[in-house]
């Protein structure tokens, strides 16, 4: 994989918090798990405080399931398929995600619209990592609509997850340029790559404003 090109990463946070305890996260994934896998090697490592205590996912074939079995990290399929009603898929993802005493969620490629059922289960404490730099590029085709549509410069984007979609409020964001050889396979790789930097900061801040919260409420 090409890791040699030039990328503009802001905020420029270069150190993560620390949390004592270790911050309890809930991962949502759907697909291969790279950035699950990250999140994994960098709490083996000790230098994430978190503690990963559940990952979900809806897609029976997800390679996220292997990587949460590799290390023992509990894990729920949960399919949408399976309930009649759309607020009790999520209200099984809410259950399985309070029974593990999430507090933070974390979508690290979870391919589902989520209700405002769900966001206000969790409010202020669910981020999402997005292919593009938002507000620009919204919803499941951003790499794709960034190539067609001639951009010049695309990157990803950590936010709040609130009731629209792609909207809430951004945490960190990461920056290259298209080339002009550039498909959907190799950019997704280099998107990918900055994906892997700023989803652990984004977790770090995230976990501290919701610590802090919980002191100021305490």
């Amino acid at each position: 994989m090409d890791k040699s090109f030039n990328y503009i990463i802001s905020p420029e946070i270069s150190e993560f918090r620390r949390f004592t305890p270790k911050l309890k996260i809930g991962v949502l994934a759907s697909g291969k798990g790279t950035n699950f896998q990250e999140l994994i090697n960098l709490s083996k490592r000790g230098e994430l405080d978190i503690d990963i205590k559940v990952l979900i996912t809806n897609n029976d074939d997800a390679g996220c399931i292997r990587r949460a079995e590799s290390v023992k990290i509990p894990h729920k399929i949960i399919r949408g398929k399976d309930f009649d009603q759309k607020e009790l898929f999520e209200l099984e993802i809410v259950n399985t995600l309070n029974n593990y005493d999430v507090e933070l969620v974390v979508m690290a490629g979870w391919m589902k619209i989520v209700t405002p059922f769900f966001i206000n289960k969790f409010k202020n404490k669910i981020i999402n990592i997005h292919p593009s730099l938002l507000p620009a590029y919204k919803g499941g085709s951003a790499i794709k609509d960034s190539l067609s549509n001639g951009s010049k410069i695309t990157g990803c984007s950590v936010h709040f997850v609130d009731e629209e979609v792609d909207s809430g409020s951004l945490i960190m964001q990461a920056a290259l340029s298209i080339r002009n050889n550039d498909d959907i396979e190799s950019l997704s790789k280099r998107i990918q790559i900055l994906e892997h930097k700023i989803l652990p900061h984004s977790i770090s801040y995230a976990g501290f404003l919701i610590r802090s919260a919980f002191m100021d409420n305490y």
